[in-house]
Formats: C-alpha cells, sequence, structure tokens
C-alpha cells in the first residue's frame, strides 16, 4: 500500500484527501499518478470502483495550479469526457472535493441542463471541463468553447463511450485540441476497438492495468438462477426477504420494465424508484439523492445509469434479465463491493437468455456458480449438437436438379422455364389457327357453362347466332361481323 504523501502531492491536495479520511492510494492511484505527473500519456484499465477517478483528477490539479494567471474565456485547460451525465457529475463531483482549497474553476455540461448556464459559466473562463460528447459539440459549433488552450485531456470510460456510438465525436473533439498536450484513457475493460482508438489519440502511452481483461472483484460473490420468465418478480421477492436486502440496485433491459417493475414493487410496500434515460435530469438526480440518502430502498434501473450510479452501501446487485453485452455485466455487478466492502450479485437467466450468459462466462473467463436454492428452479437449455434435418421431399436438392436438367435437355424447345405458361399460350393459339388439337380456355364472354357473361363478345371460329348477335347498329356490329 502507498501513502499519498510519498507521490509528491501539494499541500492544498493532501490537505483535501484528509478531510476527505483518505490516506492510502489505490492501486490504480499509486501505478498511475507518478507518470502522469511526469507527463506522460496513459492507458489505465480498472475496475469500477477502484478508484481510478482519483487517478487523473489528482494529477489534473496538481498541473493546473502551476497556472498564475486566469483561463481564458470558452477555453478550458482540462477537459475530461464522460459518455453519460451520472458519470459526468460524478466526475465534477471528484473534481470539487479535491480542488476545494484551490482556485481552480470547473464546470460541467451536458444535455438535458439549461444551456444558457452553461454558456454563462463558460465566458468567466473554467480551469476544469467535464462534458458530455454531444453537448460539447454543440456548444463547439455554437462558437461558445474553443479547445486551443487544452493541455490535459482524459477520455473517461472509453469502452462504454465506444458502446454508445460517441467514437465520431470523441475523434472531432481530440482533433480540435491543441498538438502539445497530455492524453489519459481509462477503461474497465479492453479490446482490440480500445487499442485502436488508444493507437490514434495517445503518444507512446504507459499501460497500467491493475486486473485482468473484465474480472470480477475478489469480494463479490456473483450467482446465476435459472427461472423461467414468468417467475423473475416473484423470485426478485422472494430474494429480497430471504437475504434480508436493505439497498439493492435493480437491472432490467428497457425503460418500460424498469417502470411498470418499480410500480409493482412500490404497491407491495417497498421504498423504490426507477430511473432510465426518459427521466429528466432533474428527476435522475433527485432520484439518485434519494438513494444515496436512504429515503428509497431499491432502484429499479436500465443500462445507461449502470455507470454513473456512484452510492456507498449497496449491498445487493439484481440482474432481472441477462444483459445482451457481455462487458454490461462486470459493470452492473460493479455497483457493489465497492471501496473494499462485501456485495452480492445475483443474475436470473430463463431459457432464451442461456448463450448470453455463455458469452458472460467466456468474457471474464470463469463459470458462474449456479445457485439452485430458491421455490422456482428451471433446468438450463444447452444446445445438445446440431438438430436433425429433415429429408426433402422429392430426394436432396442435388439429385432433383440433375433430374431437371435431365428433362430439359430432353424437350424440343428450350424455352426458359419461367415462361413456360406464355409460351404454351402461344401454342394454343397457333393449334387453333391451324386446326389442330391444343389447350384452350373458356371465352372470356361465357362462363363455364356456355352462358353469356357481362364484358367483350368470345371469339371463336363459328358465326354467332342470330339470337346472340347484339341488337346495337353501328361501328360495334360490324366490327363483329368482320371478326366472324
Amino acid at each position: 500500500m502507498t501513502d499519498f504523501t510519498a507521490l509528491g502531492l501539494s499541500v492544498p491536495v493532501m490537505d483535501a484527501l484528509e478531510s476527505e479520511g483518505f490516506k492510502t492510494a489505490t492501486k490504480i492511484q499509486a501505478r498511475t499518478i507518478p507518470f502522469l505527473l511526469d507527463g506522460r500519456d496513459v492507458v489505465g484499465l480498472a475496475q469500477t470502483g477502484s478508484g481510478k477517478t482519483g487517478a487523473f483528477v489528482l494529477p489534473m490539479i496538481e498541473r493546473l495550479l502551476n497556472h498564475e494567471e486566469r483561463p481564458k474565456s470558452g477555453m478550458p485547460r482540462a477537459l475530461i469526457l464522460a459518455p453519460t451525465r451520472e458519470l459526468a457529475i460524478q466526475i465534477t463531483d471528484a473534481v470539487k472535493t479535491f480542488s476545494r482549497n484551490t482556485k481552480l474553476r470547473n464546470c460541467t455540461i451536458f444535455g438535458g441542463a439549461p444551456y444558457r448556464t452553461q454558456t454563462h459559466i463558460l465566458r468567466r473562463g473554467v480551469d476544469i471541463l467535464v462534458a458530455t460528447p454531444g453537448r460539447l459539440l454543440d456548444h463547439m459549433k455554437q462558437g461558445n468553447i474553443y479547445l486551443d488552450e487544452v493541455e490535459y485531456f482524459v477520455l473517461d470510460e472509453a469502452d462504454r463511450m465506444l458502446d454508445m456510438g460517441f467514437v465520431d465525436d470523441v475523434t472531432k473533439i481530440s482533433a480540435n485540441i491543441r498538438r502539445e498536450h497530455q492524453s489519459v484513457m481509462f477503461s474497465a475493460t479492453l479490446n482490440d476497438k480500445i487499442k485502436d482508438l488508444a493507437s490514434t489519440l495517445l503518444k507512446n502511452p504507459e499501460h497500467v492495468e491493475i486486473t485482468p481483461e473484465a474480472t470480477v472483484a475478489d469480494n463479490l460473490i456473483h450467482k446465476v438462477m435459472f427461472v423461467a420468465r414468468h417467475d423473475k418478480h416473484e423470485l426478485l421477492f422472494h430474494m429480497i426477504e430471504e437475504k434480508r436486502v436493505s439497498k439493492a440496485l435493480i437491472f432490467v433491459r428497457t425503460k418500460k420494465e424498469a417502470d411498470e417493475l418499480a410500480e409493482i414493487m412500490l404497491e407491495k410496500g417497498y421504498l423504490v424508484d426507477a430511473i432510465h434515460g426518459d427521466k429528466q435530469q432533474r428527476q435522475r438526480e433527485r432520484i439518485i439523492r434519494s438513494f444515496r440518502s436512504d429515503k428509497i430502498d431499491f432502484l429499479v434501473a436500465t443500462d445507461v445509469a449502470a455507470r454513473g450510479i456512484d452510492v456507498k452501501d449497496i449491498d445487493h446487485v439484481f440482474n432481472i434479465d441477462v444483459p445482451i453485452e457481455a462487458e454490461s455485466y462486470v459493470h452492473r455487478i460493479g455497483r457493489t463491493a465497492r471501496g473494499g466492502k462485501s456485495g452480492e450479485a445475483y443474475t436470473f437467466c430463463s431459457k432464451g437468455e442461456f448463450n448470453l450468459l455463455q458469452a458472460i462466462e467466456r468474457l471474464i473467463k470463469m463459470r458462474i456458480e449456479i445457485d439452485h436454492d430458491h421455490p422456482f428452479p428451471q433446468q438450463p437449455n444447452p444446445k445438445k449438437g446440431k438438430a436433425k434435418v429433415r429429408p426433402r421431399p422429392g430426394g436432396p436438392r442435388t439429385d432433383r436438379a440433375e433430374a431437371s436438367g435431365k428433362k430439359r435437355k430432353d424437350r424440343k424447345d428450350r424455352t426458359p422455364l419461367h415462361k413456360q405458361s406464355k409460351h404454351r399460350k402461344g401454342q394454343s393459339a397457333a393449334g387453333k389457327a391451324s386446326g389442330k388439337p391444343g389447350k384452350s380456355r373458356p371465352a372470356k364472354g361465357k362462363s363455364d357453362q356456355g352462358k353469356p357473361t357481362k364484358g367483350k363478345p368470345a371469339r371463336s371460329g363459328k358465326p354467332m347466332a342470330k339470337s346472340a348477335r347484339p341488337k346495337k347498329s353501328g361501328g360495334g356490329f360490324d366490327t363483329l361481323k368482320r371478326r366472324a
């Protein structure tokens, strides 16, 4: 364990750490801070809750303290990009905490917040800007922000940034930053896309990896429970009572499911609320404050909130649905067992989700323990070998094709199959003209019983009877006479 005093931090920063009760640096902080203080670019890989926010905020404050003059209007000196509003607020809280004894100014911009208020703060000049990509680009287009003075650039939760489709926005933003700057990238997981992005944005970075790729904390117990889809809610209520859960985060797949489950739990007397992307920013902040201050005990959330909820003392996480993206599993269960405390996470898996569970196990490189001890057990249904193929009528496709080919060679005319019907009509008409037998259809003017029908008179080789001839005079009768 490394003490903060050994990292060479300044007195204002050390006082802020001591006031918050931080004395010892985490592993990611102890290894990352020295590189950043030396001005090196860093790619950091650490699981959620490991203190990686402090790993890039503390050296950033140290670097900005060297400036004596105030920042220019709309030209921040440090830029931190976050994928979600909740994560941006969480980072801002850390910035405010660690810079409380300094004169550094900060601003947070994201969608859903008043545009004018953000513009007013930016014009006064800020040292540290925390932003989501979309709102930052909006301000840049309006001329409210220029990145010419940015000397410290941080991309937090880079894997989530790519999952949400922000890679092009990140590239545009990075292209507007001046050449001489320090870049830092942090991620909970690492894949080839992250490596490609790092090679584009960073220069000869130091790689700091505290834990293997997509691992689960040792102090976290996580299990899977096989249950039918219609029994998942009942199993949740059983687990809450069985485990005597006091504070839990419950993940579902859709916004509609979040609202529906929250309503059901309210009817049963639980203190609960739901959070997802359709909630207004003020609502989301109010809900998180209520969860943090124990006004509610349960929070139902979608994956959009997985990275932004930083609440202490969450003892349980329940995954009502297996996440579609395997990486989301690590981020979901990482909301508990934070700060060295223990926690438990349970995933409810129905028959149609077994493949998703296997993808998670491949990612974390371990088998998830199965918990059969509950009232609604269901056996998993992994695929057992290859499915049997029914025999085709008429033999295999190749045999049928060969037989069709032989028949086509034997035919005198080589007319394509899709033109055979038109060709037969022509043959039938030619047969009538020559007196040869041929297939013919009922005349348009007669029904199958030989009775005249509405429409044009039938055409035939025999002259029409006088009683059947129309009584009209003029061109129509003369025309029929000439045809007969």
